[in-house]
């Protein structure tokens, strides 16, 4: 069976700390949150799109095109804003570390992007909202104000440092497993940005 195959961005190691301590501050005073889907600091990041199952003829056709789309775009900085209840405080399914992206440079390198994936079906008006996800809670619940305001402030005040900052430098097309412990990732192509 062909793997699920997504495009992301990785993170710098300073911003993957600034999350797991985001997560811990918030675990200390939340500890009935302990039991959700956290996403290991390994496997955090930032997705572009899903594509689906894709066979090997479909990646090896689509990896020069993704290369080259990615080569055309400039290379950009996302910061840091806050950690938000997705979708709302009273319901949460998940937990995201948000990004600022005041000039849609991501939803324009996710665009060229996808040009290299036409059997994909993809709207290219569909927002992006840049984010890392970062639990999935295993049934809605109401949020605790407190711990996600702890953790906001700490998420975004570091991206009012260097630390905060994901340098946008390359994307990677992604396989994805699903295994007993959880999603396992497999780097296929990574396409870098043009200087």
């Amino acid at each position: 069976m062909p793997p699920r195959c997504f495009i992301a961005l990785t993170l710098p190691e300073g911003v993957v700390r600034t999350l797991v301590s985001a997560r811990r501050l918030f675990l200390a005073d939340a500890p009935g949150w302990t039991g959700e889907k956290w996403v290991a600091a390994p496997a955090l990041h930032v997705t572009l799109a899903f594509l689906g199952d894709l066979d090997d003829g479909a990646v090896e056709a689509a990896a020069p095109r993704m290369i080259e789309a990615a080569s055309r775009i400039s290379s950009f900085d996302l910061r840091l804003t806050g950690v938000v209840p997705v979708p709302s405080h009273h319901s949460v399914g998940m937990l995201w570390a948000t990004l600022g992206d005041p000039d849609d440079r991501l939803a324009a390198l996710r665009d060229a992007l996808m040009t290299a994936f036409p059997q994909v079906g993809f709207d290219a008006h569909r927002p992006l909202r840049p984010h890392v996800t970062l639990v999935r809670t295993r049934s809605p619940r109401r949020v605790v104000p407190g711990p996600l305001a702890a953790a906001s402030s700490l998420v975004e005040a570091a991206g009012k440092e260097r630390g905060g900052v994901v340098s946008v430098r390359s994307a990677t097309l992604f396989s994805s497993t699903l295994r007993s412990t959880g999603p396992e990732y497999r780097e296929i192509v990574v396409a870098h940005l043009g200087r």
